[in-house]
């Protein structure tokens, strides 16, 4: 049993080898979530009545129940098992580069939201608090900072050059899991901030921001896609897993998954907030009119 997850030159087995690192973390987010509603709700501080009214009207949060972000977070932990742990991570990390591109697709469009949207609010201040805590999170919540470090963050991860020398050691994988996963959070901070001092993109801006951002994942997939040979040295010279997918087809499957998976996810979100967006203008078009009066008598 190792720690981390890194590439390997020994045939693939299905047999199951757990990573160390990854139960820590997954027991971690379990432990907060658990000592939370047993014991973290019920202390100071809490959520006075001005920050609740922040949160509700001022961020532009949705309204959320207890149940959905059960449900949510349940998900959630689900998919980061699936990123962080085997089979999916030793695949990605030294046999498959399209395992890479599920463990990254899965991470930052499914996961990184489902966190972000089962995070009480209570639980986001008690963790930054209302200082420097909140100041960090406020530039990370900055679209004009999220998308350049989303979309770098991102594409550099994918570069050949960057991936095969990282991918061979296990702090190297965990350094290049770390950056997209951080990514991943950056990416929905704008729209999905938790906590009630940060005020979200809502509305026609979100929807604008995340079409941007949807843009980001066909430059990497662009040059997987056309290039003649395999640019990964650790995939092309992996042992293969399955008959007959090659490199090259295993290339260009993930450059596939990238493109495709990830703007399927996130204009799922995109067409989500949009039609909520269009609901609420709806609803409020349709509200009671206060009657205009007559410029010469006043009457109604």
């Amino acid at each position: 049993m190792n720690w981390w997850c890194s590439s390997s030159l020994r045939p693939w087995t299905w047999e199951p080898s757990p990573y160390i690192g990854a139960w820590v973390i997954l027991f971690a987010v379990a432990g907060l979530a658990m000592w939370w509603n047993r014991l973290g709700r019920t202390q100071e501080p809490t959520l006075d009545a001005r920050e609740a009214a922040a949160l509700q009207f001022g961020s532009g949060a949705y309204p959320s129940s207890p149940r959905s972000r059960t449900i949510a977070f349940g998900f959630a932990m689900i998919g980061l098992w699936a990123c962080l742990d085997w089979p999916l991570a030793s695949l990605g990390a030294g046999y498959l580069a399209t395992a890479q591109m599920i463990r990254q697709i899965l991470m930052v469009m499914v996961v990184a939201p489902l966190m972000l949207f089962a995070c009480p609010a209570p639980l986001a201040v008690r963790l930054f608090g209302w200082g420097r805590g909140l100041w960090l999170i406020r530039w990370m919540a900055r679209p004009m900072l999220a998308i350049p470090v989303a979309a770098l963050t991102l594409v550099a991860v994918n570069a050949p050059a960057i991936v095969d020398p990282l991918v061979a050691t296990p702090y190297g994988a965990f350094a290049l899991d770390f950056a997209w996963v951080l990514a991943g959070f950056v990416l929905w901070m704008p729209v999905q901030c938790p906590h009630p001092g940060v005020p979200r993109l809502i509305g026609g801006t979100a929807v604008t921001y995340l079409v941007v951002q949807s843009i980001v994942p066909l430059f990497p997939g662009f040059f997987m896609t056309w290039a003649e040979f395999p640019i990964y040295s650790t995939y092309e010279l992996a042992p293969r897993v399955f008959e007959g997918f090659d490199a090259v087809i295993d290339q260009q499957t993930a450059a596939a998954v990238l493109q495709v998976g990830g703007m399927f996810l996130l204009w799922v979100q995109i067409a989500s907030r949009f039609l909520r967006w269009g609901y609420q203008q709806i609803e409020e078009g349709s509200g009671p009119r206060k009657p205009i009066a007559g410029p010469a008598t006043g009457a109604p």
